[in-house]
Formats: C-alpha cells, sequence, structure tokens
C-alpha cells in the first residue's frame, strides 16, 4: 500500500473500506467515499493482541474478552496511548481482529488499518464481492477478497467500558451474556 491508497478489504461481517493506520490523506478519502462526518471516528482492525498495544492501553478485562472473542465480531473501545491522542486526537478507539483469513493476513503485512464497512453513510453494507466491485472499485485501489469470500451480514457488537460496567453500543453477534459469562470466569 503506497501512502494515500484506500483498500476494500474482507471481514468476518462485512465488506470494509480501510486505510493505514495514520494516514490522512487516505483517511480523507474514505470520508469523502462514504459521506461520513469527520466526527465519526474509524475503528481500527489488528491482526494480533500485541499490535494495540502500540496504539491502545489494555487491561485485564480486555485481554479476556479479546482472547475469547477474537479473531471475531467484537470491537472494544479501549482509551488511546499518550503517542495516538498526539496524533489523533483521539483519547478512545474502538479495535477488532476480523476473522477473515485475507483480513488477517493483510493486516499481518501491512499493519492495523482503520476501516469502516464499505457503503455510503446510510445505506446497507455491502457483503458480496461482485457488489463491491461494481459499487466502488473504481474508488480505490486495491480489492481483496473474492468471488467466493462469505460474510456473515451480522454487524460486530461494539462495546465500552464503563467503570466496571460493560456497555453495549452496537448490537451485534456477541450477546451482552456472552461477554458476561467470560467475565465472570
Amino acid at each position: 500500500m503506497k501512502p494515500g491508497d484506500i483498500i476494500i478489504i474482507p471481514t468476518d461481517t462485512v465488506f470494509g473500506l480501510a486505510a493505514r493506520l495514520y494516514d490522512d490523506v487516505a483517511l480523507e478519502r474514505i470520508y469523502r467515499l462514504k459521506g461520513r462526518e469527520q466526527s465519526k471516528q474509524i475503528p481500527v482492525l489488528v491482526a494480533s493482541l500485541d499490535d494495540v498495544t502500540a496504539f491502545a492501553k489494555t487491561d485485564d478485562r480486555f485481554r479476556r474478552l479479546a482472547g475469547a472473542f477474537w479473531p471475531g465480531p467484537l470491537s472494544i473501545v479501549v482509551p488511546t496511548t499518550d503517542a495516538h491522542l498526539e496524533k489523533t486526537g483521539e483519547r478512545t478507539v474502538a479495535v477488532r481482529m476480523p476473522a477473515d483469513p485475507v483480513a488477517l493476513e493483510l493486516l499481518s503485512v501491512i499493519g492495523p488499518l482503520r476501516a469502516t464497512s464499505l457503503n455510503k453513510s446510510g445505506e446497507p453494507p455491502v457483503v458480496t464481492y461482485e457488489d463491491a466491485l461494481e459499487r466502488f472499485a473504481d474508488k480505490v485501489d486495491h480489492v481483496h477478497g473474492g468471488p467466493d469470500t462469505v460474510m456473515s451480514e451480522t454487524a460486530s457488537t461494539v462495546i465500552a467500558f464503563d467503570h466496571d460496567e460493560v456497555r453495549i453500543l452496537r448490537q451485534g453477534a456477541i450477546t451482552k451474556d456472552m461477554i458476561a459469562s467470560v467475565l465472570s470466569d
């Protein structure tokens, strides 16, 4: 990936529109393409737990949930490191490790990527390779995946820690009871 590039990648849930973590030019392209408000942060996809510590602070609850549900459809909002805050102004960031083998390979080679669902804001996300090609291939620098890529079409669950409580910010494939079960062990 060259500076400024945006790519389409499969995840285990839907196709995503992605850029390198600190590539402001590429991130601006994503916001424009989606018609997304700049105030809405774009989550970060990682290939390993070790990737997270470069830009975010983790604790025991984070490690337990990531260990139980990653790779998979759980996004966890965590506080950022001082270095990340200085580069981006973000005090928190949503992080996820997708279960798609193509995405994991790309992430292990390229490093953490900012990724959001592949769609115009307010429209349903793209879940087929053919639709990704037809609607967005001419607007990005590369399309990963293939016609045999299968998506669950169920969004990831997004959670945040509020002191001792877990808040569900978006309900997806992972339920509150599943999360509570892991944290109570």
